[in-house]
């Protein structure tokens, strides 16, 4: 009868059998794995000029948004400014015609109360005179009556 061969026999026949095949195979292998950390370096490689690539034109990209923005940001000034110059030369305008207008009536008022004044005085020139033919008038009606009780009354 024969024995079942130990482990270390069937390494041992392994060995021999598969030596060749499992060297071949480590060598491939470790080829594999050369080749596959080399397109690994080559990807990262890749991937990197890419990111770089992408944050260049990122980078572009928020300069110009920011140069277009700054633009912008000055025409508004610009037109805010104008707008300003522009509501202040009618606001000049509104205040110098008001001005105007506020002399004229200021003008007006004061002939009015001059012409008041004057029509006034002369009123008062003619109440004084009114005033003096009456007292006039009460003297002679008061002669005309004194000389007139002296006289006998005709019957």
């Amino acid at each position: 009868m024969t024995q079942p061969p130990s482990p270390n026999d069937l390494d041992a026949v392994r060995q021999i059998l598969f030596g060749a095949d499992k060297s071949r195979l480590e060598q491939d292998l470790a080829d594999s794995r050369q080749q596959h950390a080399a397109r690994s370096a080559e990807f990262e490689q890749k991937v990197d000029r890419a990111f770089t690539a992408l944050e260049q034109r990122v980078d572009k990209r928020l300069e110009e948004l920011s140069q277009r923005v700054s633009a912008q940001l000055d025409d508004l000034a610009k037109r805010q400014q104008a707008h300003a110059d522009k509501v202040t030369q009618l606001l000049d305008q509104v205040m110098a015609e008001l001005t105007r207008r506020t002399d004229a009536l200021t003008a007006e008022a004061r002939a009015g109360f001059d012409e008041l004044r004057s029509r006034s005085s002369e009123l008062e020139r003619r109440k004084l005179n009114v005033a003096e033919f009456g007292a006039s008038l009460a003297a002679l009606g008061q002669r005309f009556a004194a000389s007139g009780g002296d006289e006998p009354p005709r019957g």
